[in-house]
């Protein structure tokens, strides 16, 4: 039974418990009315026929006196009035009369009177009237005792003081009716809210107030019910936040929930009754929309897409959040719920795994490249764990002497099953289905472990290039995997050097100076790669602990064609300079480019005019020739 249940069923037993107790309180008091009452007529009743036996009795003598009665009409009186006193005296129902004041002694001192007079009451006789006026001149004070006793009955103390309890008791079970119905109409009042909170929690996300999972397949299911009814068109857009994973790792939850909030409040506010949005769970939302023409859809996402890149402020800076949005069409892509939500994450998935793109609208074959990535999923998981995976290396070198600098591990991958696998593709998988942190501590530790073999050849001056996955930088486990990468293989940390993308170190400028200062700490060289291609500013750059910029390649190919190419290039290599920065040229093809590149002052390049990867058994053929040639450059 879940919390809620608990609380719905403690609320009811409460009402219920409030209620009898109550309406006990209240029947109570009510038996107390009916008792006093009962009581005060029970007293006064009794009383008055006291009273009435008692003048009855006087009648008959005043009657024989008069000749109008006989003797046998004043023994019945006489009879009766006994009677009358012993059930007062002994009968249960007339305790309360016994228990007014004076009525008891009252009565034993008539019925001791009635012991004495007994014989003379059957000696009457009309003839002697003289017998008959004592008897009644002795009745006279017992009939005053009487009547003073019934006249109490109705209007003594005790009585007023009866009809004060029952007042009392009739005013206090007003109330307790009148608290009964408030307090009740409260607690229904309580309980009607409670059912609407609960569910209201049952189907909307708490922490961003969206409609959840269950909602949204209410949801969905009444639009697509809508639209057929409509003749209309449906379109289903999967978003996803990129790197959320590692926001919430390395920023703390706290920001990652407040990313979530500002995220969910511009779907809501960019949508503004274009269609309703919901939140699957994690940093995955769903957003459907009505439509006529394809048309109206591609401007949804690419209107979605701007409203959420805009900048989220923190207490340590700012952080602008990248989406991947799936879309898939009804009917188009699917007649049913399930396939157009299995379409659209599909379509997701391509978006987010493509560095290109930002949206991708389903296309046919896309679940077959998707159960591809799943398969090698598996395969790769098995090849890391069994050491099938392959690094080969490409040196870098100085472009004014042609020395070796230091070598770029790149991974291979050539599976019995599928063949060869591109590094993109090996690194997508690894980082969409969790393999990232594994991969790269395969990679650190197979590349620190080769070249700490090549140094013990007398290379000791040589460094590896290490590329970095996005993921592991972010979660905040690299200082810890690259010590123990170095630990174990017994390379000097000046031996290594990690390549970091811009995007992978701009996420939150305070933390990834945080992180990269911890590896320089430890005396590890940092190169930001593919400089030029990213998000980068020279404010930027400037608060990163960065050894080294590499250039794309794609400014390099340009060298010999594009003018602006080339001031590009001898841009960075003087903001380099002035920042105490080497620099690398990646993808250096043709001599021309070289040439260029060394009278821009680039000092270190890289590509297959220079040398190709190679495989590890093949590098110390280079290094042997490169010693032979020049000097070791340390």
């Amino acid at each position: 039974m879940t919390f809620k249940s608990v609380k719905m069923v403690v609320l009811t037993a409460a009402a219920l418990l409030f209620g009898l107790s109550s309406l006990y309180s209240y029947n109570r008091d009510l038996d107390v009315v009916r008792y006093v009452s009962a009581t005060i007529k029970t007293v006064g009743w009794a009383t008055s026929e006291l009273e009435s036996e008692v003048l009855k009795f006087d009648h008959a003598l005043t009657a024989l006196l008069a000749g109008t009665r006989n003797e046998e009409h004043v023994q019945l009186r006489f009879e009766l009035l006994w009677s009358r006193i012993d059930v007062l005296l002994k009968g249960v129902e007339n305790r309360p009369v016994r228990e007014q004041s004076g009525v008891t002694p009252m009565l034993h001192d008539l019925l001791a009177q009635m012991e004495r007079w007994e014989d003379r009451v059957y000696e009457l006789d009309v003839d002697n009237p003289a017998g008959t006026l004592a008897l009644q001149q002795e009745l006279v004070p017992y009939r005053e005792r009487v009547r003073e006793i019934n006249v109490d009955s109705f209007s003594g103390s005790q009585v007023w003081q009866q009809l004060d309890i029952i007042g009392d008791v009739r005013q206090r079970s007003t109330l307790y009716l009148a608290g009964l119905l408030l307090s009740g109409g409260l607690m229904l009042w309580l309980l009607m809210r409670e059912n609407r909170r609960n569910r209201y929690l049952a189907f909307h996300d708490m922490l961003t107030g969206l409609p959840n999972r269950m909602h949204f397949y209410q949801l969905m299911t009444q639009a697509l019910n809508r639209v057929e009814r409509q003749q209309r068109k449906l379109a289903v857009h999967m978003v996803d936040l990129n790197e959320f994973k590692a926001i919430n790792d390395s920023l703390g939850h706290d920001v990652g929930d407040r990313v979530l909030k500002v995220v969910s409040s511009r779907l809501r506010l960019a949508l503004a009754g274009k269609g309703k949005v919901a939140r699957l769970g994690g940093d995955e939302f769903v957003v459907i929309q009505p439509y006529d023409e394809t048309a109206q859809a591609e401007q949804l996402v690419t209107y979605l897409l701007t409203e959420l890149a805009g900048d989220i402020r923190l207490p340590d800076g700012c952080l602008s959040p990248k989406a991947s949005i799936g879309t898939s069409l009804f009917p188009e892509h699917g007649t049913t719920m399930v396939e157009l939500l299995s379409h659209a994450d599909t379509a997701m998935y391509y978006a987010k795994h493509n560095p290109k793109l930002s949206s991708q609208i389903f296309e046919p074959g896309m679940d077959e490249r998707r159960l591809r990535s799943q398969k090698l999923a598996v395969a790769l998981q098995l090849a890391i764990e069994n050491d099938e995976l392959n690094l080969v290396y490409q040196p870098i070198f100085h472009l004014k002497s042609g020395a070796i600098e230091s070598l770029e591990a790149l991974l291979r991958w050539h599976s019995i099953e599928h063949g060869h696998i591109s590094p993109l593709e090996v690194i997508a998988v690894a980082e969409h289905h969790g393999l990232a942190h594994q991969l790269n501590q395969w990679v650190l530790f197979t590349a620190c472990r080769q070249l700490r073999q090549w140094q013990r050849l007398g290379y000791d001056w040589l460094k590896v290039n290490v590329n970095i996955s996005p993921n592991i930088f972010m979660s905040g486990e690299l200082g810890s995997t690259v010590e123990a990468a170095l630990l174990r293989t017994g390379l000097s940390a000046s031996s290594l050097v990690l390549e970091i993308t811009e995007d992978t170190s701009l996420w939150d400028t305070a933390s990834s100076t945080d992180n990269l200062c911890k590896l320089r700490d430890l005396g590890v060289e940092i190169a930001l790669d593919d400089f030029g291609t990213g998000y980068s500013s020279f404010s930027h750059l400037r608060q990163l602990p960065v050894n080294k910029l590499k250039i794309d390649k794609s400014f390099v190919s340009d060298l010999t064609t594009d003018p602006r190419a080339g001031d590009l290039v001898s841009t960075i290599v003087r903001l380099a300079d002035s920042l105490d920065m080497s620099v690398t040229a990646e993808g250096i093809e043709l001599q021309e480019q070289r040439d260029r590149l060394q009278q821009l002052g680039c000092q270190l390049g890289q590509g297959y005019l220079l040398a190709r990867p190679m495989a590890a058994d093949q590098v110390p053929d280079w290094l042997v020739q490169d010693q032979q040639r020049y000097t070791p450059a340390g």
